[in-house]
């Protein structure tokens, strides 16, 4: 007897099924057969440790060398579009956040849209900090205000790149009246190098970045520019203690080339879940000021959409000039 192709199909669907072998699930149950890339979009040293801290915990589960690979420049640009043109097949992943969702304020032309990847995680939230010079004049937040008041367009201060931290810092400037010089870095350990180098007198970067040098002494911590005091330097008190509003609270998460099927997503997402659930790899990114955070990724891909009002929101208050 002459079976339709219908039937066939259903049949063999059937026979997929009960092997576990249907598309993305055969291709999860495989992965990895090879090195994982993590695609960071930042220096050494420069917001890289909490990949450092749980690679090693994903290489574990994985049974496959995870990689990590620098790609710095154009305030992530360099790394998402590198990430967005890779294979979608689970073994390049790449690190972004808060900066992509902003980066339509300052370039007009972005060779990617957010329907050029997907978002598989959260990572962590990052804690902000202003760190100036050791020798600046000035030791907290309203002695710096009266310094650049009285001095304006003499001080000048850093970040690793624009985005997040750059608007931050903006919206700060505009509530307090004052007006400064910014000095862009490829990432934040070439702005913190300077700075300890005397040549910067300020830089807001993630805390994780700097807090050894604040601890020996090589730079001083003025304020949080989260919306709270950082834990293990509550006598520094948060910008936005003076300045309400003023704070800024960046992320980092993983994403992937849009078309990795989505069973292999579905795998890293829970892997880097019960990773960062660790109780000790929590307390080592928490010792490093980085509270580990996790998302599906629907709410991974929504809080980029929603952040991109946000900042253009914010831009508009303090007048940032329009893209180039």
């Amino acid at each position: 007897m002459k079976m339709s192709k219908t039937v066939l199909s259903f049949c063999a669907g059937l026979g997929l099924l009960a092997a576990g072998l249907l598309p993305g699930t055969a291709a999860a149950q495989d992965w990895p057969k090879a090195p994982v890339r993590i695609v960071l979009p930042f220096t050494p040293g420069g917001g890289d440790q909490v990949f450092r801290i749980i690679a090693p915990r994903l290489q574990d589960r994985w049974k496959q060398p995870v990689v990590i690979d620098y790609k710095p420049g154009a305030s992530n640009i360099v790394a998402t579009d590198y990430i967005v043109k890779s294979r979608p097949d689970g073994y390049t992943i790449g690190v972004t956040g808060a900066t992509v969702a902003n980066n339509p304020l300052f370039y007009k032309t972005i060779p990617y849209t957010y329907d050029d990847f997907s978002g598989i995680t959260k990572v962590v939230n990052l804690e902000m900090a202003l760190v100036a010079r050791n020798d600046a004049p000035f030791n907290t937040v309203p002695e710096l205000v009266a310094y650049a008041k009285a001095n304006p367009g003499v001080l000048n201060w850093g970040t690793g790149g624009l985005g997040a931290t750059y608007v931050g810092f903006r919206q700060f400037m505009y509530a307090a009246g004052i007006d400064m010089v910014h000095v862009n870095f490829p990432g934040w350990s070439q702005a913190l190098s300077e700075l300890m180098g005397g040549r910067l007198d300020l830089v807001i970067d993630p805390h994780d970045s700097s807090v050894q040098f604040v601890k020996s002494h090589r730079m001083k911590m003025l304020a949080s520019f989260g919306p709270k005091r950082i834990a293990g330097f509550e006598q520094i008190p948060a910008v936005n203690e003076t300045y309400p509003g003023v704070d800024i609270t960046p992320y980092l998460a993983f994403i992937a080339p849009k078309g990795t099927p989505a069973a292999i997503l579905k795998k890293i997402h829970q892997d880097t879940v019960e990773v960062l659930g660790d109780p000790a790899i929590r307390r080592q990114l928490a010792d490093l000021g980085l509270n580990a955070a996790t998302s599906t990724p629907e709410e991974t891909d929504r809080a980029f959409r929603t952040e991109t009002v946000e900042w253009a929101r914010i831009a508009r208050q303090i007048k940032l000039p329009p893209p180039q």
